[in-house]
Order: C-alpha cells, then structure tokens, then sequence
C-alpha cells in the first residue's frame, strides 16, 4: 500500500511541476527571449501571458466536474497531455497567434491538473496521511520552477529547444500517470455514495464557510501577484543586477519552495491558523525586503527564499482547508481555492503595473506586503465545529423560545370567572368618556 501512495505521489508531484512550473510559470523566465524571436510588444506580451489565467481559471473550473464523471486518472492524463500540447505551440509558434494559443493551453492545464490529484488522494491514501501526501505534490511547483531556471542557463537563448524538452517530459508524465494512477471503478459504490451525500444535504457548492476561503486565497493572489510579475523587473531595474542574477533568484524561488511539501506535518502541529497566518508575515516580509533593499544581494535572496517558501506553503494550506470544507468533493476543494487565488492574481498584476509605474516599486511593494498581512485577519473555521456551534445556538434559541412562551402564558390572564375587576375599570372609562360627550357647550 505504502508502494503505491509512493508512485502517486511521484506522479502527481511531477504533474504538477510539468503544468504550473513548467507550462505556466517559467513563461515569464523566457520572455525576453520569446520577445524578440516571436516580435512582440509590450501590450501583446502582457496579453499572451495574462491569456494562461485565463486558460487556467476555465478549466479548473470544469475539472472538479470533469472529475467527478471520468474519474482521476483520466482528467490527469489529460492535463498532462494538454501541458505537451501547449508547449509544443510554443516551441513551433512563429507567430504571437500561435504563441497565444500555445500558452493558453499551457495555463489550460494547470487548472486540470490539481482536482484529480486531490481526488485520486482522497480516494487511494488513508485519511491519516492524505494531508502529507497531498502538500508533498502540490510542491511539485516549486519543481518545475526550479528545473526551469538551470535549463534557461543550459539553453540559453535556445527557448524553443527548452519548451520541446518540456513537452517530451510532460508526454512521459502522461504514461507515468496513467500506469500509477488506479482504473476509476465501481460505479455503484459512487452511486451509493452519491444517494448518501444528497441524503445528508450535502454535496453543494455554495456553504456557510466557503467565504472565508474564498477571501483569504483572493487575498494572498493579489499579495503575491507583484512578487511573480515584478520582481525579476525591480532586481535589473532598482537592484542594478543582470539577467543571469534574476535566474539564479527563480531557482531559489523554487527551491525554498520545496519547504511547502511539510505544510501537512505543520498544520496538524500548529493548525491551519497558525501555519497560514506565519506565511502570510513571511510572504509580506519578502515584499518588503525587495522594496527597502533591492540593491543588497543578501536582502534580494532572503527575499527569494521567503516568498518561495511562504508561497508554496499558503497553496498547502489552502489545499488542506478547501478538501476539509469539500471533503465529499475533493476535486471542488482543490479547485476552489486555486480558482481564488488566480483570481486575485488577475486583479493584483494590473494594479501593481499602475502602482509602479505611477508611484514606484518601493510603495507597489510596501501596499501588496499590507494586504497579505490584512488577508491573515480572516480565519480558519472546521465545518463539523461550525455545525455543531449552529445545533447549540439553534437548540438554545429553541430554548429561548419556550421559555419566553411560558413566561407569557404564566403572565397571560386566564381567569376561571370572568375579571370582574378589569370590566369594572373599562365600564368606569366608557362612562367617563360618554358623559363628557353629552355635557352641553
């Protein structure tokens, strides 16, 4: 059994190194190079690469679906097939169309890629060890980008050859998969399953808690989005440094990254709380570091080495908090929370290129550090423990109730003989009232 989970979680690290490292991320690494073969400007540049959120943000939406009907190993092989196929374009694309169709595919598989890991785990890995094997293969990203950076040295100027090793590695990880990843089967035991959850009233999309994810990965997106768009820029630009400095950078990116493979061990020490509201100081530091020192190397690589880390480990973190919200919907759990995130990436790099370019990188940095502090104010609520805090309130608004209802029939008159009394004042009053009627004016 151990056997197994091993291959799964060999596969899965290298499915997602292949699509978010790979087919997503080192896109920025090899722009400048792209630029200039392809002939771009900076407007269909900065089209082309906001093109794989795009990709990314539809189909993660329809893998949880996807998911559900096909089954894991089959949306996995797909991504896997789709990455190959996008960076295939890529390297062939001789043309910003046929480049923007390539990169588009490649973001495409990126959002395929996470629901069918999360399901092939809930599925296959007992429950004890699903968080460590899940937070081991969403650090497969770190992976994929630190692979990224020695091929941009061992091919440099050469990114065409570089995306066409790409697509062969993505074309193996495709039969990887498919041989590790076991037959999706019994269809009556899904069915069963099915009938239970519907029975229980779950299996929804829309949940009391779901906004409290929704905000906190919006928030860290946006945080982090001026990090992964603007960084290598401040380093040429503010720190003075060269092109082969900024690699070196990526590649600590994604090493520190790798630190991300224990948010599972973490969060069951020090909770889903704790581990997230420390990597979003830690991602906020790193902001703040290449704002205030961007000319000191030590400063820019603790910097490096901070965001890496806190970057994976927050995905961690909020792979394991959507899968506990959807625990009868792994592929929606995963899904969620990186749909949130990209979107907060979407709405934070424009506005970070506005704050640049009309205040600066120092006050871009110092902002987005300020908001991924603010994100850590919202926190983690378990499910079962908000529906038990929901039973309590109910049963003591309940009891509420009675109680008042008691308390008004205690108070209420109900006499066995009729109030003498009280129709004796009323007939004083009417009396009253009709004879100052009749006084004469």
């Amino acid at each position: 059994m151990i056997r197994n989970e091993i291959r799964l979680a060999v596969a899965g690290t290298m499915l997602i190194g292949v699509t978010y490292g790979l087919a997503r991320f080192a896109f920025g690494l090899y722009l400048p190079g792209i630029r200039d073969d392809v002939g771009l400007s900076s407007a269909m540049a900065g089209i082309i690469g906001s093109s794989a959120y795009a990709g990314y943000c539809v189909s993660i939406l329809a893998s949880a679906l996807l998911v559900e009907r096909f089954g894991a190993r089959c949306v996995a092989v797909a991504a896997a097939l789709v990455a190959a196929a996008g960076m295939t374009m890529i390297a062939a694309s001789m043309q910003p169309i046929w480049l923007l169709a390539g990169v588009l595919l490649a973001g495409a598989s990126t959002g395929l890629a996470s629901p069918p890991m999360a399901e092939a785990v809930a599925r296959w890995v007992p429950a004890s060890r699903q968080g460590r094997v899940n937070t081991v293969i969403n650090a497969g990203t770190s992976v994929g980008v630190a692979v990224s950076g020695p091929v941009a040295f061992l091919a440099t100027g050469q990114w065409r050859i570089a995306y066409a090793a790409f697509a062969v590695a993505a074309i193996f990880n495709a039969v990887l998969l498919f041989c590790s990843l076991p037959r999706a089967s019994r269809e009556v035991d899904a069915r069963e399953d099915q009938d239970q959850t519907n029975a229980n009233g779950r299996g929804k999309l829309c949940r009391p808690l779901a906004l409290r994810l929704a905000l906190v990965t919006v928030g860290m997106g946006f945080a982090s989005a001026a990090y992964w768009t603007f960084s290598s820029e401040a380093l040429v630009n503010l720190g003075h440094f060269n092109q082969s400095m900024a690699n070196i950078v990526w590649i600590l990116i994604g090493v520190a990254g790798l630190a991300g493979a224990v948010a599972g061990d973490l969060i069951s020490r020090l909770g889903i709380d704790g581990v997230n509201r420390g990597s979003l100081a830690a991602l906020a530091l790193s902001l703040v570091l290449l704002a205030l020192l961007p000319t000191s190397l030590p400063a820019v690589l603790i910097s490096a080495v901070l965001f890496g880390a806190a970057y994976i480990m927050l995905t961690g973190v909020y792979l394991v908090w959507g899968i506990r919200l959807y625990w009868d919907r792994p592929g929606v759990g995963i899904g969620l929370p990186f749909l949130m995130i990209a979107v907060g990436q979407v709405i934070g790099s424009p506005l970070a290129g506005y704050l640049i370019g009309s205040q600066g990188y120092a006050l871009c940095f110092t902002v987005f550090a300020l908001v991924a502090l603010f994100t850590g104010v919202v926190g983690y609520r378990d499910a079962s423990q908000a529906a038990e805090e929901r039973q309590h309130r109910d049963s003591d608004a309940l009891h509420e109730a009675r109680q008042r209802q008691v308390a008004a029939l205690e108070n209420l008159y109900m006499p066995a003989m009729p109030p003498l009394d009280l129709l004796a004042w009323a007939g004083n009053v009417i009396r009253r009232v009709v004879g100052r009627r009749r006084q004469p004016r």
